[in-house]
């Protein structure tokens, strides 16, 4: 089974058992923020501008978060900063300088199962070094061997190498060599014309990559195409140079900038899509349509369209919500219950995430149902949730009747992926290197979805992990012979997939709600706001997360300083002094 298609459901699981039982399973170095020390920008600023959001229309009156602090809490330390961060709902703004562009003209071939088409892209050396080629990442080649792309051996894979061509320079019209490294995921372009450190260029390419016949983040199943990932992407340059780490299944391993998308996507006809950004435009001419999409201040631009999707769509708050589902799920049971159920949870995540981080500053989130192996996978703008977390647990009472449906595992599943819009989002990170900074800190906004809902399983969470006491050195000692402490290593140095998602998903997530615990509610709430604010639309370090919660509680608060070095590899920090 590839690794990937068990993390989701093993995290449900593991978290699920924290919240039920109390119990918890007993599981390179910082790399450089984009951004930091530039020379120069291009003098052509591209500032992205977003149109108002639509009015809303609340189909669920959001309950007031909890301001009282658990039994046993420890008293925060007097170190703490008054009025710290930025205030409650605060507004979450576009960067004013220039952003990377993607311009594409793509077409999905049915049939062939082939996604394709031309890319002008224009970006700028926004490092101190001066760039003689470039790295892009093609990871849709990795789907002809099941091993490198996180499936098991054995495993039967349609992929095929990516067929891309047309290189050119737009500096000078020259054609730019090209080569695969033995990561065939991996693309290097020779520039014959080095780019300095502020220089802007214009990258123009063709490329088609194959969809692969499965039920994944990028594949196709029951008329579904997940098309993520798919096209050859500028990587990452920090300290170490170009980023050129090995995919891997088990969450999340993309690393890439802010740009601005233009993008047209030519589908046969009766397709419907949902995708990152907004749909601005529709033409239909000989069996095809054509929509044209603007998706401004993204990480990535990715789609899933059908020709059997159905659609549902409802203001949640300031943030239209589009729900597609292939039309045959209306047909089953409870499914109604169920969407009206994703809108609730839709509407209370924005209003809990942008009390605690700052208000989602995009248009719309389209959440996708479809047959998928993991239970849910996020990217901006867009969720993808397997169909299997629809299903409803019926709860009884002491007479034995039926109580009505639960949907706690699409609770845990919806509020997790759209936490991830601001963790990686709109804050990034390495999140191979530093999975802890990625989907520890988003496990824990499953707490602070809970926790604004005053649901029933706070007491729960509170009791558990207040049961599971990081501070003690001997629980703390327990889980780093395991291989679950410390939190902060990168993917590649977990012994196997358990130890990370034990690590990363379950002990991250009791980290930070311990964390929470320490300084109250909402004095942590103001940490994570302030981190936001100063790193959104970047790729964030450790240190930066670091400083901003030493700058509130200060170095000297006990309670916090056993927690974090229990947990963290301090060592590994590169603090300021």
């Amino acid at each position: 089974m590839n690794k990937m298609k068990r993390v989701k459901r093993l995290l449900s699981m593991l978290v699920l058992f924290a919240l039920l039982l109390g119990t918890v399973s007993c599981g390179k170095q910082a790399t450089k923020r984009r951004g930091d020390d530039k020379t120069a920008t291009p003098t052509t600023a591209a500032t992205p501008t977003g149109t108002a959001a639509p009015t809303a229309e609340a189909t669920a009156t959001p309950t007031a978060a909890p301001t009282d602090a658990p039994a046993g809490t420890p008293t925060p330390a007097p170190t703490q900063t008054p009025g710290f961060g930025p205030a409650e709902n605060c507004a979450i703004e576009f960067p004013t300088r220039d952003l990377y562009h993607y311009d594409m003209d793509l077409t999905l071939d049915a049939e062939a199962h082939t996604i394709g088409g031309h890319v002008v892209f224009e970006f700028y050396n926004d490092t101190n070094d001066t760039w003689d080629k470039l790295c892009l990442r093609d990871y849709p080649s990795l789907f002809t061997d099941p091993t490198k792309s996180g499936y098991s051996p054995g495993t039967k894979l349609d992929g095929a190498v990516t067929v891309v061509s047309g290189f050119t320079d737009g500096r000078d019209g020259s054609a730019i060599a090209w080569s695969r490294d033995t990561d065939v995921s991996v693309l290097w372009l020779s520039i014959e014309k080095p780019l300095a450190p502020g220089e802007k260029m214009t990258l123009s390419y063709d490329f088609t990559a194959k969809i692969p016949a499965i039920d994944d983040r990028f594949g196709y199943v029951d008329g579904v195409f997940n098309v993520t990932n798919f096209y050859p992407i500028l990587a990452e340059y920090d300290r170490d140079g170009w980023c050129t780490a090995k995919f891997f299944g088990d969450g999340e391993c993309f690393y890439s900038e802010v740009s601005n998308y233009d993008v047209r996507i030519t589908f046969p006809a009766g397709f419907r899509a949902a995708t990152t950004g907004t749909e601005k435009g529709k033409t239909e001419a000989d069996g095809t349509v054509t929509y044209t999409y603007e998706a401004p201040c993204v990480r990535d631009f990715v789609f899933s369209a059908s020709d059997t999707f159905a659609k549902k769509t409802r203001d949640c708050g300031d943030v239209r919500v589009n729900i597609l589902y292939p039309k045959e799920y209306d047909e089953r049971e409870s499914w109604d219950a169920a969407m009206e159920r994703t809108f609730f949870i839709a509407e209370n995540s924005f209003a809990a995430f942008g009390e605690a981080f700052g208000r989602y500053p995009y248009e719309e989130l389209d959440i996708i149902y479809t047959p998928l192996a993991a239970g849910g996978m996020e990217y901006p703008n867009l969720i993808i949730i397997a169909d299997s977390c629809c299903q409803p647990v019926y709860v009884f009472d002491d007479r034995d009747t039926a109580d009505g449906p639960s949907f706690y595992m699409l609770d845990e599943c919806v509020s997790h992926e759209i936490g991830h819009q601001w963790f990686m989002g709109i804050v990034g990170s390495n999140s191979g290197m530093q999975p802890w900074m990625d989907e520890s800190i988003t496990s824990y906004t499953e707490v602070v979805y809970a926790e604004y809902l005053n649901s029933l399983g706070v007491a729960a969470i509170r009791n558990g992990f207040e049961y599971n006491d990081l501070r003690d050195k001997k629980r703390a000692s327990e889980l780093t012979r395991n291989g679950y402490l410390p939190i902060n290593k990168s993917y590649y140095e977990y012994s196997n997939s358990s130890r990370y998602v034990g690590s990363i998903y379950s002990t991250g997530q009791t980290v930070f709600y311990q964390i929470e615990l320490i300084l109250g509610h909402k004095e942590f709430q103001s940490v994570l706001r302030e981190y936001v604010h100063r790193f959104a639309f970047t790729n964030a370090m450790p240190e930066d997360f670091f400083t901003v919660l030493y700058e509130f509680a200060g170095t000297e608060n006990e309670q916090l300083n056993a927690l974090l070095e229990n947990c963290f590899d301090l060592s590994r920090l590169k603090m300021a002094s």
